[in-house]
């Protein structure tokens, strides 16, 4: 269990890390003060922990699927509707897509399932 809660961290800030440098190529913000902005990598760290339960429920792909789904839809209204996020929605969604794929990526590579 331990294994997963590090792999699911370790996922969210390599999918911070994706999303930001999707935003300084989109948009032109500066890269880093993305990447280490603390209140963006412990939100994109406590959804990313969802990938526990997602992947630990379900066979095959549907984990996959319904991982990246839960991981661009979650933030982009966190974005949004919270965060008071200025972007059309349409950018704030790509940009959460390029984090949640980038994360479950991560995640499912290093998932292993209890026998």
């Amino acid at each position: 269990m331990i294994r997963c809660f590090v792999v699911a961290i370790l996922a969210g800030i390599v999918g911070t890390i994706a999303n930001s440098i999707a935003i300084n190529i989109m948009a032109g913000a500066e890269v880093m003060p993305l990447i280490l902005s603390f209140g963006r990598n412990a939100v994109a760290i406590l959804i990313a922990l969802l990938l526990i339960p997602i992947f630990g429920r379900r066979p095959g792909v549907v984990p996959f699927v319904l991982g990246v789904a839960v991981l661009t839809l979650l933030p982009s209204l966190l974005a949004k509707f919270v965060f008071g996020a200025e972007a059309p929605w349409g950018f704030v969604l790509w940009v959460n897509f390029i984090y949640a794929l980038v994360a479950t990526i991560i995640y499912a590579a290093c998932y292993r399932k209890k026998r």
